[in-house]
């Protein structure tokens, strides 16, 4: 009995960015039917797609979502800003105050953002608080203005976070503001079961 050899049978298919970030090559996967493509998820640097050693802390998460030809097209599902880096930023008699919240762009996109402000100096309690209500006021305002690609590129690229240092620090002085992770939860209304998930992989370990 011959066996097939299973690389024989597989082609390579180019791996793009979404429309927001140029469309231009970032990889090449193999497969031997292109829709076992669909929904395989590709991490990659941001630094990698502007060629800005500044952004090498910040990874991006792509998921396959069409192919045509020898050519496969993602969408952005998330983002986030390495631990190592997040650590980096903590300093001692200073606080570190932490914001998650679910927004809803303008076209219709759930998106979970998280975000630290980083404070010069250790805050009250209550300053704490007023810092985090700016935080989730800001996140919060921008998506509503917002149409998912806009709003991401402002995420990715660094104006949120500058929004939300300019309004908090009014509050007390910040040393650093950082949008450090987002996860898309629904596109335009259509869910993605990321709470099931979440779920199934909490019991699980």
């Amino acid at each position: 009995m011959v066996r097939k050899d299973k690389w024989k049978a597989k082609r390579w298919y180019e791996i793009v960015a979404p429309e927001m970030f140029g469309q231009i090559k970032v990889g090449e996967t193999p497969a031997d039917d292109p829709k076992k493509l669909i929904g395989r998820k590709v991490e990659m640097l941001l630094s990698d797609l502007t060629n800005d050693i500044k952004n090498q802390n910040l990874k991006l998460i792509l998921q396959i979502c069409d192919v045509n030809d020898n050519v496969a097209r993602t969408k952005l599902v998330g983002h986030a800003v390495s631990r190592d880096y997040l650590r980096s930023l903590v300093r001692r008699r200073s606080s570190k105050v932490d914001t998650y919240v679910n927004v809803t762009t303008k076209d219709g996109y759930v998106v979970r953002i998280k975000a630290s402000c980083f404070t010069l100096k250790r805050a009250r309690r209550s300053q704490a608080e007023l810092i985090r209500k700016i935080a989730e006021e800001t996140i919060n305002e921008r998506a509503k203005k917002l149409e998912f690609s806009k709003y991401m590129q402002e995420v990715i690229l660094g104006k949120l976070a500058s929004d939300i240092y300019k309004s908090a620090k009014k509050i007390y002085p910040l040393r650093r503001v950082e949008v450090f992770k987002s996860e898309v939860l629904s596109e335009g209304g259509a869910a993605l079961v990321v709470e099931e998930r979440e779920k199934a992989e909490a019991q699980a370990g």
